[in-house]
Protein backbone atom coordinates (compact mmCIF):
# COMPACT_ATOMS: atom_id res chain seq x y z
CA UNK A 1 0.00 0.00 0.00
CA UNK A 2 1.10 3.39 -0.59
CA UNK A 3 0.42 6.51 0.90
CA UNK A 4 -0.21 10.13 -0.01
CA UNK A 5 3.63 10.59 0.86
CA UNK A 6 4.51 7.90 -1.46
CA UNK A 7 3.19 8.97 -4.74
CA UNK A 8 4.50 12.60 -3.76
CA UNK A 9 8.09 11.29 -3.70
CA UNK A 10 7.50 9.46 -7.11
CA UNK A 11 5.86 12.38 -9.07
CA UNK A 12 9.34 14.58 -7.98
CA UNK A 13 11.63 11.73 -9.07
CA UNK A 14 9.67 11.87 -12.96
CA UNK A 15 9.83 15.84 -12.49
CA UNK A 16 13.89 15.36 -11.85
CA UNK A 17 14.61 13.17 -14.39
CA UNK A 18 13.53 15.01 -16.96
CA UNK A 19 16.68 17.85 -16.66
CA UNK A 20 18.93 14.94 -16.66
CA UNK A 21 20.92 14.56 -19.78
CA UNK A 22 19.50 11.13 -21.99
CA UNK A 23 22.81 8.64 -22.07
CA UNK A 24 23.47 8.12 -25.59
CA UNK A 25 22.35 6.02 -27.81
CA UNK A 26 23.15 2.42 -27.64
CA UNK A 27 25.52 2.83 -24.50
CA UNK A 28 24.84 0.81 -21.42
CA UNK A 29 23.76 3.14 -18.02
CA UNK A 30 25.65 1.52 -15.29
CA UNK A 31 25.27 2.75 -12.00
CA UNK A 32 28.49 2.62 -9.77
CA UNK A 33 28.72 1.27 -6.37
CA UNK A 34 30.42 2.14 -3.43
CA UNK A 35 31.72 0.17 -0.61
CA UNK A 36 29.56 1.07 2.31
CA UNK A 37 31.53 3.11 5.12
CA UNK A 38 31.88 1.16 8.16
CA UNK A 39 30.16 2.80 11.41
CA UNK A 40 32.18 4.71 13.84
CA UNK A 41 32.70 3.09 17.60
CA UNK A 42 30.80 5.30 19.99
CA UNK A 43 32.47 7.82 22.46
CA UNK A 44 33.61 6.95 25.71
CA UNK A 45 35.19 8.84 28.59
CA UNK A 46 38.63 8.41 30.00
CA UNK A 47 38.48 5.97 33.01
CA UNK A 48 39.28 8.38 36.49
CA UNK A 49 40.15 7.20 39.66
CA UNK A 50 38.78 8.83 42.75
CA UNK A 51 41.36 9.11 45.73
CA UNK A 52 40.23 10.04 49.27
CA UNK A 53 42.17 12.81 51.32
CA UNK A 54 44.34 11.40 53.61
CA UNK A 55 42.69 10.89 57.15
CA UNK A 56 43.98 13.54 60.45
CA UNK A 57 47.04 12.05 62.52
CA UNK A 58 45.47 10.24 65.19
CA UNK A 59 46.46 12.44 68.70
CA UNK A 60 48.03 10.80 71.47
CA UNK A 61 46.38 10.16 74.80
CA UNK A 62 48.71 12.20 76.85
CA UNK A 63 47.92 15.86 74.49
CA UNK A 64 44.37 14.93 75.20
CA UNK A 65 45.10 14.05 79.24
CA UNK A 66 46.85 17.67 79.01
CA UNK A 67 43.56 19.32 77.82
CA UNK A 68 41.49 17.83 80.56
CA UNK A 69 43.86 18.97 83.47
CA UNK A 70 43.64 22.10 82.12
CA UNK A 71 39.89 22.42 81.83
CA UNK A 72 39.91 21.06 85.20
CA UNK A 73 41.90 23.28 87.04
CA UNK A 74 41.60 26.66 84.88
CA UNK A 75 38.00 26.93 85.03
CA UNK A 76 37.69 26.45 89.32
CA UNK A 77 40.19 28.95 89.46
CA UNK A 78 38.30 31.16 87.58
CA UNK A 79 35.41 31.03 89.41
CA UNK A 80 37.43 31.97 92.36
CA UNK A 81 39.13 35.05 90.95
CA UNK A 82 35.21 35.95 90.09
CA UNK A 83 34.32 35.32 93.36
CA UNK A 84 37.47 37.61 94.78
CA UNK A 85 36.20 40.59 92.97
CA UNK A 86 32.83 40.03 93.88
CA UNK A 87 33.60 40.19 97.38
CA UNK A 88 36.32 43.16 97.02
CA UNK A 89 33.58 45.31 94.85
CA UNK A 90 31.06 44.33 98.23
CA UNK A 91 33.78 45.60 100.93
CA UNK A 92 34.54 48.71 98.55
CA UNK A 93 30.58 49.56 98.71
CA UNK A 94 29.76 49.03 95.42
CA UNK A 95 26.25 47.03 95.57
CA UNK A 96 25.41 49.34 99.02
CA UNK A 97 21.64 50.63 98.35
CA UNK A 98 21.40 53.98 97.30
CA UNK A 99 21.28 56.96 99.73
CA UNK A 100 18.12 58.65 100.05
CA UNK A 101 16.79 61.35 97.78
CA UNK A 102 16.79 64.42 99.73
CA UNK A 103 13.31 65.53 100.31
CA UNK A 104 12.64 69.55 100.62
CA UNK A 105 10.70 70.46 103.66
CA UNK A 106 7.10 70.61 101.56
CA UNK A 107 7.66 66.82 100.65
CA UNK A 108 8.03 65.50 104.10
CA UNK A 109 5.02 67.20 104.89
CA UNK A 110 3.23 66.41 102.27
CA UNK A 111 4.03 62.70 102.85
CA UNK A 112 3.27 62.94 106.53
CA UNK A 113 -0.30 64.43 105.81
CA UNK A 114 -0.38 60.96 103.45
CA UNK A 115 0.23 59.01 106.24
CA UNK A 116 -1.77 60.38 108.36
CA UNK A 117 -4.86 60.04 105.91
CA UNK A 118 -4.00 56.48 105.28
CA UNK A 119 -4.12 55.14 109.23
CA UNK A 120 -7.39 57.10 109.14
CA UNK A 121 -9.09 55.53 106.24
CA UNK A 122 -7.49 52.65 107.58
CA UNK A 123 -9.01 53.05 110.65
CA UNK A 124 -12.29 53.63 109.38
CA UNK A 125 -12.20 50.56 107.70
CA UNK A 126 -11.24 48.20 110.20
CA UNK A 127 -14.42 49.88 112.77
CA UNK A 128 -16.59 49.49 109.78
CA UNK A 129 -15.79 45.77 109.42
CA UNK A 130 -15.96 45.14 112.57
CA UNK A 131 -19.62 46.48 113.38
CA UNK A 132 -20.49 44.96 110.12
CA UNK A 133 -19.33 41.60 111.67
CA UNK A 134 -21.07 42.16 115.01
CA UNK A 135 -24.49 43.38 113.27
CA UNK A 136 -24.54 40.21 111.20
CA UNK A 137 -24.13 38.04 114.13
CA UNK A 138 -26.36 39.74 115.94
CA UNK A 139 -28.60 39.33 112.97
CA UNK A 140 -27.94 35.32 112.87
CA UNK A 141 -28.22 34.65 116.38
CA UNK A 142 -31.57 36.40 116.75
CA UNK A 143 -33.16 34.73 114.05
CA UNK A 144 -31.56 31.29 115.39
CA UNK A 145 -33.59 32.52 118.83
CA UNK A 146 -36.75 33.38 117.60
CA UNK A 147 -37.15 30.04 115.41
CA UNK A 148 -36.38 28.03 118.40
CA UNK A 149 -38.83 29.52 121.08
CA UNK A 150 -41.49 29.78 118.26
CA UNK A 151 -40.51 25.92 117.73
CA UNK A 152 -41.46 25.28 121.11
CA UNK A 153 -44.63 22.90 122.08
CA UNK A 154 -44.82 23.32 126.01
CA UNK A 155 -48.63 23.19 127.18
CA UNK A 156 -49.58 24.60 130.52
CA UNK A 157 -52.32 22.72 132.53
CA UNK A 158 -55.16 24.90 134.15
CA UNK A 159 -54.53 25.46 137.62
CA UNK A 160 -57.89 27.37 138.52
CA UNK A 161 -60.92 27.46 136.88
CA UNK A 162 -62.26 30.22 135.20
CA UNK A 163 -65.40 31.65 136.96
CA UNK A 164 -66.54 32.22 133.87
CA UNK A 165 -66.96 28.65 132.61
CA UNK A 166 -64.77 26.18 129.90
CA UNK A 167 -66.24 27.78 126.66
CA UNK A 168 -66.52 31.63 125.53
CA UNK A 169 -69.69 32.72 124.75
CA UNK A 170 -71.22 32.95 121.20
CA UNK A 171 -71.07 30.94 118.06
CA UNK A 172 -67.33 29.97 118.43
CA UNK A 173 -66.83 28.74 121.87
CA UNK A 174 -63.20 28.26 121.46
CA UNK A 175 -62.16 30.40 118.76
CA UNK A 176 -61.31 28.24 116.62
CA UNK A 177 -62.28 29.44 113.35
CA UNK A 178 -60.83 32.76 114.00
CA UNK A 179 -57.56 31.18 115.00
CA UNK A 180 -57.44 29.66 111.96
CA UNK A 181 -58.20 32.47 109.81
CA UNK A 182 -55.25 34.34 110.34
CA UNK A 183 -52.69 31.14 110.27
CA UNK A 184 -53.05 29.95 114.12
CA UNK A 185 -53.97 26.43 113.36
CA UNK A 186 -52.43 25.10 116.25
CA UNK A 187 -53.19 27.67 118.33
CA UNK A 188 -55.42 26.46 121.10
CA UNK A 189 -57.29 28.31 123.99
CA UNK A 190 -56.91 27.50 127.69
CA UNK A 191 -59.89 28.77 130.37
CA UNK A 192 -57.49 29.42 133.43
CA UNK A 193 -58.09 32.17 136.35
CA UNK A 194 -54.38 31.36 137.92
CA UNK A 195 -51.43 33.29 138.11
CA UNK A 196 -50.51 31.63 134.19
CA UNK A 197 -53.10 34.26 133.35
CA UNK A 198 -51.59 37.58 133.57
CA UNK A 199 -54.07 39.79 131.95
CA UNK A 200 -56.86 38.75 134.50
CA UNK A 201 -57.47 40.18 138.16
CA UNK A 202 -61.20 39.23 138.56
CA UNK A 203 -62.70 39.84 142.07
CA UNK A 204 -65.84 38.59 141.74
CA UNK A 205 -67.62 41.79 141.72
CA UNK A 206 -66.63 42.99 145.09
CA UNK A 207 -65.79 46.33 143.99
CA UNK A 208 -68.82 46.61 141.82
CA UNK A 209 -66.90 45.94 138.51
CA UNK A 210 -66.58 42.69 136.74
CA UNK A 211 -63.18 41.47 134.73
CA UNK A 212 -62.72 39.91 131.66
CA UNK A 213 -58.88 39.49 130.74
CA UNK A 214 -56.37 36.91 128.73
CA UNK A 215 -52.52 36.60 128.29
CA UNK A 216 -50.16 35.46 125.45
CA UNK A 217 -47.07 33.74 127.34
CA UNK A 218 -43.80 33.03 124.89
CA UNK A 219 -43.19 30.00 126.87
CA UNK A 220 -46.49 29.05 125.15
CA UNK A 221 -46.19 29.68 121.91
CA UNK A 222 -48.99 27.81 120.87
CA UNK A 223 -51.41 28.75 124.01
CA UNK A 224 -53.71 31.77 124.55
CA UNK A 225 -55.26 32.04 128.19
CA UNK A 226 -58.89 33.44 128.67
CA UNK A 227 -60.55 33.79 131.86
CA UNK A 228 -63.78 36.38 132.95
CA UNK A 229 -66.01 36.94 135.68
CA UNK A 230 -70.33 36.25 135.47
CA UNK A 231 -71.56 39.52 133.77
CA UNK A 232 -68.37 40.31 131.81
CA UNK A 233 -69.41 37.89 129.06
CA UNK A 234 -69.79 41.45 126.72
CA UNK A 235 -65.86 41.56 127.22
CA UNK A 236 -65.18 38.18 126.36
CA UNK A 237 -64.41 38.25 122.62
CA UNK A 238 -62.87 41.26 122.20
CA UNK A 239 -60.15 40.61 124.72
CA UNK A 240 -59.88 37.02 122.98
CA UNK A 241 -58.71 38.54 119.45
CA UNK A 242 -56.67 40.78 121.34
CA UNK A 243 -54.89 38.20 122.33
CA UNK A 244 -54.36 36.40 119.41
CA UNK A 245 -53.10 39.47 118.06
CA UNK A 246 -50.22 39.19 120.32
CA UNK A 247 -49.94 35.94 119.07
CA UNK A 248 -49.39 37.12 115.62
CA UNK A 249 -46.82 39.68 116.98
CA UNK A 250 -44.81 36.87 118.45
CA UNK A 251 -44.86 35.38 115.30
CA UNK A 252 -43.81 37.68 113.04
CA UNK A 253 -41.95 40.28 115.39
CA UNK A 254 -39.85 38.37 118.26
CA UNK A 255 -36.73 38.41 116.60
CA UNK A 256 -37.25 42.41 116.40
CA UNK A 257 -37.53 42.16 120.48
CA UNK A 258 -34.38 40.20 120.48
CA UNK A 259 -32.80 42.70 117.90
CA UNK A 260 -34.18 45.92 120.70
CA UNK A 261 -32.39 43.89 123.38
CA UNK A 262 -29.50 44.15 121.72
CA UNK A 263 -29.68 47.70 121.42
CA UNK A 264 -30.19 47.89 124.81
CA UNK A 265 -33.79 49.12 124.68
CA UNK A 266 -35.96 48.32 127.81
CA UNK A 267 -39.06 46.73 127.17
CA UNK A 268 -40.91 48.92 129.56
CA UNK A 269 -40.21 51.75 126.94
CA UNK A 270 -42.11 50.11 124.47
CA UNK A 271 -45.21 48.38 126.15
CA UNK A 272 -47.42 50.81 125.85
CA UNK A 273 -46.79 50.64 122.20
CA UNK A 274 -46.85 47.11 122.11
CA UNK A 275 -49.92 46.70 123.48
CA UNK A 276 -51.70 49.47 121.23
CA UNK A 277 -50.23 47.78 118.09
CA UNK A 278 -52.24 44.75 119.51
CA UNK A 279 -55.46 46.73 119.37
CA UNK A 280 -55.19 48.95 116.39
CA UNK A 281 -54.20 45.43 114.48
CA UNK A 282 -57.90 43.88 116.05
CA UNK A 283 -59.75 47.34 115.28
CA UNK A 284 -58.36 48.28 111.79
CA UNK A 285 -57.42 44.23 110.31
CA UNK A 286 -60.37 42.70 112.03
CA UNK A 287 -62.92 44.96 112.66
CA UNK A 288 -63.64 45.20 116.58
CA UNK A 289 -65.18 48.64 117.46
CA UNK A 290 -62.87 50.86 118.78
CA UNK A 291 -65.17 51.88 121.74
CA UNK A 292 -63.87 48.22 123.19
CA UNK A 293 -60.31 48.52 123.96
CA UNK A 294 -61.50 52.76 125.70
CA UNK A 295 -62.37 50.86 128.83
CA UNK A 296 -58.99 48.33 128.90
CA UNK A 297 -55.55 48.61 129.88
CA UNK A 298 -54.83 48.39 126.22
CA UNK A 299 -56.57 50.79 124.24
CA UNK A 300 -55.70 51.76 120.56
CA UNK A 301 -54.12 55.11 120.35
CA UNK A 302 -52.20 54.63 117.84
CA UNK A 303 -53.63 57.44 114.88
CA UNK A 304 -52.94 56.32 111.35
CA UNK A 305 -51.86 52.55 112.17
CA UNK A 306 -50.38 50.13 109.47
CA UNK A 307 -49.10 47.34 109.05
CA UNK A 308 -45.60 46.90 110.02
CA UNK A 309 -46.16 50.47 112.77
CA UNK A 310 -44.39 48.12 115.54
CA UNK A 311 -41.19 47.00 114.09
CA UNK A 312 -40.72 51.13 113.06
CA UNK A 313 -41.22 51.93 115.84
CA UNK A 314 -38.59 49.96 117.63
CA UNK A 315 -36.25 50.73 114.40
CA UNK A 316 -36.76 54.17 115.87
CA UNK A 317 -35.46 53.43 119.31
CA UNK A 318 -32.15 52.10 118.10
CA UNK A 319 -33.09 48.78 117.08
CA UNK A 320 -31.16 47.13 113.80
CA UNK A 321 -33.93 45.42 112.65
CA UNK A 322 -32.88 44.44 109.13
CA UNK A 323 -30.41 42.12 107.89
CA UNK A 324 -27.38 44.50 107.71
CA UNK A 325 -26.26 45.08 103.89
CA UNK A 326 -22.23 45.51 103.45
CA UNK A 327 -22.65 48.48 100.98
CA UNK A 328 -24.07 50.74 104.19
CA UNK A 329 -20.52 49.76 105.90
CA UNK A 330 -18.51 50.69 102.91
CA UNK A 331 -16.01 54.01 103.47
CA UNK A 332 -14.40 53.97 100.21
CA UNK A 333 -15.37 52.57 97.11
CA UNK A 334 -14.31 49.02 96.39
CA UNK A 335 -14.06 48.70 100.79
CA UNK A 336 -16.77 46.83 101.22
CA UNK A 337 -15.97 44.34 104.35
Amino acid sequence: MCSRACATRASNRESTSDHLPSPPAGSVFRVTEYPPTPPAAPFQFEPQLYTPPPLPPVQPRHRRLALVLSLAIGIPVLLLAGGAVVVVLALMGTFAPPAPPQLSALDEQRIQAEVVERSDLLAQLDTARSQYRTDLDNWTNTATWAADDLAGTATPSASVANPGGDAMPGDDPHGRAFLDSIGATDVTVLFEAGSENCGYAGTGGEDGYVYAGGCFNGAYPNTLFMAWDPGAEDLVWSIFVHEAMHWYQNENYLQVEYLADIAGIDRGSYTERWEADASCRAVYVHGIPLEEYVGSSSPCTIDGWYEGFIEDYLAGLGAKVAEPDPAAYEVAEASRP
